[in-house]
């Protein structure tokens, strides 16, 4: 969908009612559930590269995206200064994956370098579209010198070599005004019959020792990311070949909705995170099975390489289809369920940061933040350093997910909590932040708080992303629809009401 069938759309969608937590509900109208935070029980410290991007070139993600050198925003590289301001509005974007993605099985850096004027245009096979390369290698790197986050590349396993891939980690590395290339991907999805290099579990770990060996030979400081399936089979024997040159194993999962067809899809989407946790659980075994029997002195962590949730209509994927409070609930469920598993889960990348299923709409005058932005900014600036245990009583429900988001035959049935919860607790132990997701469609909970051998004190914050009609967008006439509301707590914050179908963000000063 190109930008400006986007306003066409999001124009038709508009309701303008920007709800805080300010309604009146009927005591027998409230759902009741309790949490328990546990401060000093530590699950591990929440790595920011876990509310991290992805860019790939693939319809205007780049391209109209963060570069477009003809706008007047653009700055001499072509790089979109008002997008890196929202971008940096948000919070950040922490780590930036890039080309690809598909994308980059078929993709030859060097095409991508020297002056524009004589790159050379191709076509992609991947993504049936013309490739100009003009964002090449350069530009990537200025682009997360000026995010100040840290480059994340994936090198061509597909159609690509081990001497391309040396020699692109050796160009980088003579980049001395560019922040360092540290983080290397190892190809992308070479267990589907879709990519470029389609191998077996054996072929594929054999070829990532043989990346892994020399590209470290050109830079031994590098780290790994290694491609996982949602098969143990394939992990276990992707492990035996290459498993001692992996820093991280990557995981992919896609939710998916119905909603644009009439259908009622809420449960559906909500309780998709407790899918994707239990996959995170399923490979956190493997790579303990693993690490038992190997020599290696470092844990591999786990990457949520690529996540989001599709608009199918007629299974049709609408990229471009604007995000509501159903997505951003979504959105805030993984990262919940990223920090309950903060000790393995270090590192994820959305797709995309930009346009498609994004948190940032740009435009060709500006950008319209999505119903997701403050999710990623309130994660970003609020959550604190350090995750830890907490105890829920709540409602449940159990629903049978539309399509399965691992790439599985059958779509799973999931059973999932009315109310989802991370908590963190600051590095000096004095503060407390929960995320509180009311995943009750039509109720408002009361929740009852407790810290275990600690007192609250008398004051606290709670952030709200609200809107009554889960259809709600945010548009150009309307661009305040879907955003967060901040009201102070007074008085012993011993229980919190929570709107329907709300994010919550409730920070509390804890008393030694």
């Amino acid at each position: 969908m190109e930008r400006r069938e986007f306003v066409k759309l999001s124009a038709g969608l508009a309701v303008t009612s920007v709800v805080g937590p300010s309604f009146i509900f009927r005591p027998e109208e409230y759902a009741e559930a309790s949490v328990l935070v546990h401060p000093k029980r530590e699950i591990g410290r929440v790595d920011k590269k876990v509310y991290g991007h992805f860019l790939e070139h693939v319809e205007n993600v780049v391209y109209k995206g963060i570069f477009d050198p003809k706008s007047p925003l653009s700055d001499d590289l072509g790089l979109r200064l008002d997008v890196i301001q929202a971008i940096k509005d948000m919070g950040g974007a922490h780590t930036l994956r890039w080309p690809g993605g598909n994308f980059v099985s078929y993709y030859h850096w060097k095409d991508g370098i020297g002056p524009r004027e004589k790159r050379p245009e191709k076509f992609s096979v991947v993504w049936s579209e013309m490739e100009s390369n003009q964002f090449g290698t350069d530009e990537y790197m200025a682009l997360c010198k000026k995010l100040d986050c840290e480059p994340f590349i994936t090198a061509n396993m597909g159609n690509g070599t081990i001497e391309e891939a040396c020699e692109w980690v050796a160009y980088c590395k003579n980049k001395k005004d560019m922040p360092p290339v540290k983080i290397w991907g190892l190809g992308n999805e070479h267990f589907g019959p879709w990519q470029v290099g389609h191998y077996t579990a054996e072929q594929y770990g054999r070829m990532a020792q043989q990346y892994g060996l020399f590209m470290r030979n050109v830079d031994p400081s590098i780290k790994y990311v290694g491609v996982g399936f949602t098969e143990p089979e394939w992990n276990e024997t992707v492990l035996k070949h290459s498993g001692e040159y992996m820093d991280w194993m990557t995981i992919h999962l896609y939710g998916h909705r119905n909603f644009l067809e009439g259908k009622d899809d809420f449960d559906q989407l909500v309780a998709t995170p407790f899918f994707f946790e239990k996959e995170i659980k399923e490979i956190e075994g493997t790579l303990e099975a693993y690490e038992k029997t190997s020599n290696r002195k470092e844990p591999i962590q786990i990457c949520l390489e690529e996540w989001n949730d599709r608009h199918l209509n007629k299974d049709k994927l609408l990229r471009n289809s604007p995000r509501n409070i159903v997505d951003a609930l979504f959105v805030a469920g993984i990262f919940n369920a990223c920090l309950r598993n903060a000790s393995r889960v270090t590192m994820t990348n959305y797709v995309f940061l930009l346009n498609a299923h994004a948190p940032i709409m740009v435009l060709d005058n500006g950008v319209l933040k999505s119903a997701t932005f403050d999710v990623y900014r309130l994660f970003s600036t609020v959550m604190e350093q350090v995750a830890v245990k907490a105890d829920v009583k709540c409602n449940t429900f159990t629903t049978t997910l539309s399509q399965s988001p691992g790439y599985r035959i059958e779509p799973p049935t999931v059973t999932a909590p009315r109310l989802d919860v991370s908590a963190t607790v600051s590095p000096d132990g004095k503060k407390l932040v929960l995320s509180l997701l009311n995943l009750e469609k039509n109720k408002p909970v009361r929740v009852k708080l407790d810290v275990a051998g600690q007192k609250l004190a008398k004051s606290g914050t709670l952030h709200t992303l609200y809107t009554k009609d889960m259809t709600a967008i945010n548009t150009v006439q309307n661009p305040n629809t879907v955003r967060s509301v901040s009201k102070a707590l007074k008085g012993a914050v011993t229980s919190v009401e929570l709107l329907p179908h709300s994010v919550n963000f409730l920070e509390l000063s804890l008393e030694a």
